[in-house]
């Protein structure tokens, strides 16, 4: 686990400066290759080392590979990496013992079709001298990020961060416009943009490559054709099949050198990962779990039940307002991109980290995977109705967005309109469910976002078989490639990293998700009351009284903190992103419609224009100037 960085050119580039960008990613030790090519061109390769499996020096990175001459920079775990291990020629054929040197290796002897063999979280950097390229790839979900950009002089630049591109000085440019309307639709950036004109992310499951000699373009294709996959039958016994999988999955998660445990709330997706821990391991895990004042729920008294309940040892903390106040700042600060989320993860993160807890596993991405939330099953059902309605669906979109009006006021009924005009495409429906800001608000907030065109993702590289996927199946798929990737994902790799600390996601891993979406939509639909019922098969009774509980989770009281502690950050926010955007925002008026609400959504869309003010003030380039205006409160 690490920050790694890439540069091809023939400006003068600085390995510190981007060492010190990334050091906290890595805080155990620092490595840089250069290499000459042809004309004046220089590759460099440089990383930041947490160290995680094999702690000696034989691990260090980048790494180099006598035999091929190649070398690696490379983030994240490869967690079957034993078993690749066996197969290119077992121990005694390695320097090393961790996964690092089995990349190379494998990438040495197999070429860029290894890639498909890995189940890990991963961003790669390899330089491929036999075919004289630079190799680039990312993890088939999107777990360890990547970005890239054209500098100044037509060079290119790679790194774990954005901010480590923004300090290298190679680098100049804009705020990206199409960017932030996207971030005022869904509270996060839309990969592959981010808030900069010219800084992408690079594709998950997708390899590319650069042509050394001739380093003008970069070629993609992807490595994980998983709508091919999901259309492949699952065995005959197939919730066996998911319980083994299951379980091989955490056992793989659990390659450690160092302090290790899991993120424990009362929910039954962590729950499920304890569970799964052999009996054997549990000794060296440590379930942890976290509450505190300026929070909504408490989960410490049932999570440490769960955890006495299968021997494993717990330990509670719980923060004062004090602490609360200094980590959320803390967190705001830490931001890569910025986010309306993350900020929990990182208060978790903060705190495990003082109990000395190097690696841990979440059950992040489990909701989204197993269509738990209650749009998993009714998006699909109001997909098929509009279809079924055909030339009659305007009528009834029109009666009902009329009737909701009188019921619920006017952005409620546009937010309905909204997801109903767009009711015949389930990946399209599933995110305009995830919306934050409708366009009348976003008209009201930044007039400028009239000029720009709304764009839509598609999901899939495959639009043909995506097309025949039912239609659980398209939003399943939706969500692991919008809102799991682009927020909770990307979230959940700063707000650890900033506190060098490794987060695993054992429900994403590349196998798991493969035999969960194999799995027929009956399988996983929710049903008798519960939402996962392929998770709740694997809870013992000891446990049981997880299994219905209504989901909950360790979240700050963001309303609170508005109102109270942060209410003067509001403010410099919304001054901020008057100057630099032009964003027309009545920090008193929102303020005080959030003191009549009391309303958890709009505090939460409010906490994403405090965090993009306060990301702009910190990183934004001044973007174009925008005639002043008078602000205005928020429609709600």
């Amino acid at each position: 686990m690490c920050g790694i960085s890439g540069y091809i050119g023939q400006e003068r580039f600085s390995p510190e400066r981007m060492q010190s960008a990334l050091a906290h990613r890595g805080p155990n030790g620092r490595g840089h290759r250069a290499v000459e090519l042809s004309h004046g061109v220089r590759l460099h390769l440089v990383h930041t080392r947490l160290s995680i499996l094999d702690l000696s020096s034989a691990a260090a990175q980048p790494m180099h590979d006598p035999a091929s001459g190649g070398a690696i920079a490379f983030n994240g775990e490869i967690f079957n990496y034993r078993a690749l291990r066996r197969e290119l020629g077992g121990p005694d054929a390695f320097r090393s013992t961790g996964d690092t040197e089995v990349l190379l290796r494998g990438l040495a002897s197999k070429g860029t079709a290894f890639f498909s063999e890995l189940d890990g979280m991963f961003s790669v950097l390899w330089h491929d001298p036999t075919r004289r390229r630079l190799v680039i790839a990312r993890d088939p979900i999107g777990i360890k990020p990547l970005y890239y950009a054209r500098t100044r002089e037509g060079g290119w630049i790679f790194a774990s961060e954005v901010r480590a591109i923004l300090g290298s000085g190679l680098w100049e440019g804009d705020i990206h416009l199409p960017g932030v309307l996207d971030f005022l639709r869904f509270g996060s950036l839309q990969d592959p943009e981010t808030i900069f004109a010219g800084i992408q992310s690079f594709p998950a499951g997708h390899w590319g490559e650069i042509d050394l000699d001739d380093p003008v373009r970069l070629r993609t294709q992807t490595f994980w054709p998983v709508e091919k996959i999901m259309a492949e039958p699952p065995p005959p016994d197939a919730e066996a099949w998911h319980n083994t999988v299951w379980r091989e999955t955490v056992l793989e998660h659990l390659e450690s050198d160092v302090s290790m445990g899991v993120f424990l709330s009362a929910g039954i997706d962590s729950t499920a990962i304890v569970e799964a821990i052999p009996p054997e391991h549990r000794a060296r895990v440590t379930a942890f779990t976290l509450g505190g004042e300026l929070t909504t729920t408490d989960e410490a008294a049932l999570a440490s039940a769960t955890a006495a309940n299968l021997g494993v040892r717990h330990q509670s903390v719980r923060l004062g307002e004090a602490e609360v106040r200094g980590w959320v700042r803390e967190g705001l600060a830490a931001m890569d991109l910025p986010s309306a989320d993350g900020i929990n993860t990182y208060l978790v993160s903060r705190a495990s980290r003082v109990a000395d807890l190097t690696v841990v596993l979440s059950g992040t991405g489990a909701d989204e995977l197993h269509g738990a939330y209650g749009h998993a099953s009714t998006l699909p059902k109001l997909s098929r109705l509009m279809r079924t309605a055909g030339i009659f669906g305007g009528l009834l979109r029109w009666g009902t967005v009329r009737a909701y009006r009188s019921l619920r006021g006017e952005i409620a009924a546009e937010r309905l309109d909204l997801m109903l005009a767009e009711a015949t495409v389930p990946w399209r429906l599933a995110q305009e469910r995830r919306r934050f800001f409708t366009p009348s608000q976003i008209r009201v907030l930044w007039p400028r976002a009239e000029d720009l065109i709304q764009v839509w993702r598609s999901p899939t590289d495959a639009p043909a078989a995506f097309a025949r996927l039912a239609d659980f199946n398209a939003v399943s798929l939706a969500e692991l490639r919008g809102y799991t990737r682009d927020m909770l994902l990307r979230d959940s790799d700063w707000a650890t990293m900033a506190n060098h600390q490794e987060l695993r996601v054992p429900f994403l891993g590349r196998r798991y998700v493969e035999c969960v979406l194999r799995l027929s939509p009956a399988m996983r639909s929710p049903r008798e009351g519960v939402t996962k019922p392929l998770i709740a098969g694997s809870i013992s009774d000891v446990n049981r009284e997880i299994v219905r509980r209504p989901k909950t989770g360790f979240n700050l009281a963001r309303g609170q903190l508005l109102l109270g502690p942060f209410r003067d950050d509001f403010h410099a926010a919304a001054a901020t992103l008057g100057r630099r955007l032009g964003v027309r925002l009545d920090a008193d008026a929102a303020l005080a419609g959030l003191g009549r609400s009391r309303s958890a959504p709009e505090a939460f869309r409010l906490w994403a224009l405090l965090s993009l003010g306060s990301y702009l003030e910190r990183h934004g380039a001044d973007a174009a100037a925008v005639a002043s205006a008078r602000p205005s409160a928020l429609a709600r």
